[in-house]
């Protein structure tokens, strides 16, 4: 951890940098810092200087807290919480993470520690926090390997009848029971004309025959897998099956672009014209973003305009779609950069699963 502080503080030329968690609003960076688990404490500050180990500022209403990796301080008052801002945050230059600092509560900060300078630091996090550590990828691993298994259970799990809501809670029963712990997100289930949209809300409506698009994620120890498969229930018409196929390739062709010093805007470029050769539409969406503690993290991903240039150990989704006015196919797995091609941590079937 000290070194990715040193390279923290390298990058952000501050004096110290806060970082807080709110309830409902966990901090990312937060819990990667002070190597807690993901959203344990919910209301908390955590200091970091470059010479000194972290300091855990933790509200009384919170689990105790034993790490080696931090100093620790129980807080039980207000006056209390800026005594210890004022004794600890030395220097000028104070950074935060504006992106995900609520106004009120930056306002109500710059009075407590007043005749500072607040540098916004967000995008040095995001840097930092891009590149994954091998144990990192092994806990996103881990969450795609549970999120496949459940996966392969949907043709046990379907049965004539069942409504998209039903399948979710089945799918979400099952991800829970393996990990323990919140799902990275709610289940998107999409029957049909459902399909088209990628946001869709699983709705009480039977599940009828045509395209079954199913997109979840399992969290393991703080860290998120993001999976989308397609299934038909029934026999699939030729233009499903045909559609299928153009976006498994878009999907190969992704992947294979996706090595350390790639512009990620050059992957998606390069996607979007296949599919547009292939079957005469254009990527409708970005070919994939970034995945960590959040589903959708650092980097931003392989997005038309993007900035980012792939470096090794950057873990991605890579889902290339297209979207109908009947149905839509989005397929979508998990990848690390690396220098001479990626890895993958989850495997879409070749062919459409009929159910």
């Amino acid at each position: 951890m000290r070194k990715k502080i040193k390279q923290l503080f390298d990058k952000a030329k501050v004096d110290a940098i806060i970082l807080r968690t709110f309830p409902g609003n966990p901090e990312p960076a937060f819990f990667y810092f002070s190597r807690l688990p993901f959203g344990f404490l919910t209301n908390n500050i955590l200091l970091l200087n470059p010479d000194r180990k972290p300091l855990l500022l933790r509200s009384v209403l919170d689990p105790e807290v034993k790490s080696k990796k931090l100093r620790a301080r129980t807080v039980r008052r207000r006056e209390q919480m800026k005594s210890l801002l004022r004794k600890e945050l030395k220097g000028k230059r104070i950074g935060i993470n504006k992106l995900l600092y609520p106004l009120n509560s930056f306002k109500n900060l710059k009075k407590a520690i007043p005749r500072k300078r607040f540098v916004d630091v967000s995008q040095q996090l995001r840097d930092i926090m891009a590149i994954k550590e091998p144990w990192e990828i092994a806990r996103i691993a881990k969450a795609a390997k549970i999120t496949e298994g459940v996966l392969r259970q949907v043709p046990r799990i379907f049965k004539k009848g069942i409504t998209e809501k039903q399948l979710a809670f089945e799918l979400e029963f099952l991800l829970r029971e393996k990990q323990r712990e919140e799902l990275a997100f709610p289940p998107v289930i999409a029957n049909a004309r459902n399909s088209i949209f990628p946001h869709h809300v699983p709705s009480d409506r039977k599940i009828k025959k045509g395209i079954l698009l199913i997109d979840c994620g399992a969290r393991y120890k703080g860290y998120c897998a993001d999976i989308t498969r397609v299934f038909s229930v029934g026999k699939p018409s030729k233009k499903e099956q045909n559609v299928y196929e153009a976006v498994f390739e878009a999907k190969k062709l992704g992947e294979s672009l996706s090595i350390e010093g790639a512009l990620a805007s050059d992957v998606f470029k390069k996607v979007s014209a296949f599919l547009k050769k292939e079957i005469g539409h254009k990527l409708p969406h970005g070919l994939g973003h970034g995945l960590g503690m959040l589903p959708h993290d650092s980097p931003s991903g392989f997005l038309s305009e993007s900035k980012d240039v792939l470096v090794k150990g950057m873990v991605l989704t890579v889902e290339p779609a297209v979207y109908l006015k009947r149905f839509g196919i989005r397929i979508e797995d998990d990848i690390v950069v690396g220098k001479k091609g990626c890895k993958k941590l989850s495997n879409a079937p070749k062919e459409l699963i009929k159910l």
